[in-house]
C-alpha cells in the first residue's frame, strides 16, 4: 500500500491541462496549480513499432495480407 504524504505528490509535477477549462496549459508543481502557463499545444503522436515495421515492408513490397 502507498501512504500520500506532502513530501509524496499523487500526481507528478508538469504540465495539464487548466483546471478552469481555459485553453492552456498550467503547471502543478505536485502540490498545487501554479500561476504559470502555456499555449496549449496538441498533443504529440506515437507510432507502434509494428506499425512502422509494417510501413517499411508495404514500401520495400514486403507487404503480406493478414
Amino acid at each position: 500500500m502507498t501512504t500520500i504524504t506532502p513530501s509524496s505528490p499523487a500526481i507528478p509535477a508538469g504540465w495539464y491541462r487548466d483546471p478552469l477549462g481555459i485553453p492552456q496549459l498550467r503547471w502543478w508543481n505536485g502540490m498545487a496549480w501554479t500561476n504559470r502557463i502555456q499555449e496549449d499545444r496538441a498533443e504529440i503522436q506515437t507510432w507502434s513499432i509494428d506499425y512502422i515495421n509494417d510501413a517499411l515492408d508495404r514500401r520495400a513490397g514486403r507487404h503480406t495480407a493478414a
